[in-house]
């Protein structure tokens, strides 16, 4: 009699990504996050991955098809008082969501550099994720008040 030898599914079986921040990651597919736009000036990436901060509210989303590609990410609702996000029905279908109860949404931000001395977060194009079906998109708010480099408050991200 063979003894039994275990195999594991092709698609659960783990790949990798060679994370400039975070180093290896090992990605098992029910971790992966798909944008099926890709985001705005990277629509070739497609599956991402979202890494919890080091603080509430911030996390990262990595890309899981360019180790070089991360972005920080904060909840705009405690960042920023008064943020509201208006997503319609087009939106909500497009994250394959029953309702906006599933959705979770994010603000990018752009950390300080030469060029711009303080971070500020894109609030006019807001990352919002069905966690439930790991479904993602950006969405691009044409109304309101919000700047897509809208000052982040020093006390979000200390």
């Amino acid at each position: 009699m063979m003894p039994a030898i275990a195999v594991e599914s092709p698609a659960c079986a783990p790949s990798n990504v060679m994370s400039r921040l975070f180093g290896p990651i090992d990605i098992h597919e029910e971790q992966l996050l798909e944008f099926r736009d890709g985001l705005l000036g990277f629509s070739l990436c497609k599956r991402w991955l979202l890494i919890n901060g080091k603080k509430p509210g911030t996390a990262w989303l990595q890309s899981a098809d360019h180790g070089a590609l991360a972005f920080m990410l904060i909840d705009p609702f405690v960042a920023f008082e008064g943020y509201t996000a208006h997503l319609g029905p087009a939106e909500i279908e497009r994250l394959d969501a029953q309702d906006p109860s599933q959705i979770a949404v994010f603000a990018i931000v752009t950390l300080p550099s030469a060029d711009a001395p303080e971070a500020t977060a894109n609030l006019r194009g807001p990352v919002v994720i069905n966690v439930g079906a790991r479904v993602g998109a950006q969405i691009v708010a044409s109304e309101g008040t919000w700047s897509v480099r809208q000052p982040i408050p020093a006390t979000a991200l200390d």
